[in-house]
């Protein structure tokens, strides 16, 4: 009688069909992982947007356009809880900011249609302008425990379109 049992080609093949259906499901991890990031970015991001139309409610309209005027570029901690402006001059309701604490990178541009000048600023009732966040700001260094500049190229961005009112 014959013994019932696997051969040992039948289970190399098994075995490279396991392992080639493994290696089909680990590589789509990756994609998904990376979407993952881009969603909890773009959470964040709005979230800072948030916390960077209240602090320009704070300042007000004169602050604005000062913020406006001054082509300042400002950052911004991961969560928001930080912001301030990325040079060593800070202002009212900002704190300072180290490179690696620095993921967002904001900019405040007057829309020229709806606001086209600081001169028609007297008799305006409001202030349009956008907010522009870029990220990753600064990266972690893998050689100390600094951080480096982000290159341009290698960052996402999101637009939103804001306004102040006198």
């Amino acid at each position: 009688m014959r013994n019932k049992a696997f051969s040992l080609v039948e289970v190399v093949v098994a075995v490279g069909i396991f392992a080639i259906s493994i290696v089909g499901v680990i590589g789509l991890l990756a994609p998904t992982s990376k979407s993952i990031n881009d969603v909890r970015d773009a959470d964040d991001a709005s979230r800072v947007v948030s916390i960077i139309q209240a602090q320009l409610q704070q300042l007000g309209f004169t602050g604005v356009q000062t913020a406006l005027t001054g082509n300042y570029t400002y950052v911004a901690s991961r969560n928001g809880d930080k912001l301030g402006k990325d040079d060593s001059t800070w202002t009212t309701g900002f704190t300072a900011l180290t490179e690696p604490n620095k993921f967002f990178e904001i900019a405040l541009t007057r829309n020229t249609t709806l606001s086209p000048s600081v001169a028609t600023d007297a008799n305006s009732g409001y202030l349009a302008f956008t907010i522009s966040l870029r990220w990753p700001a600064w990266l972690p260094s893998a050689t100390s425990n600094n951080a480096i500049k982000c290159p341009d190229a290698q960052k996402s961005v999101m637009i939103f379109p804001a306004a102040i009112t006198r």
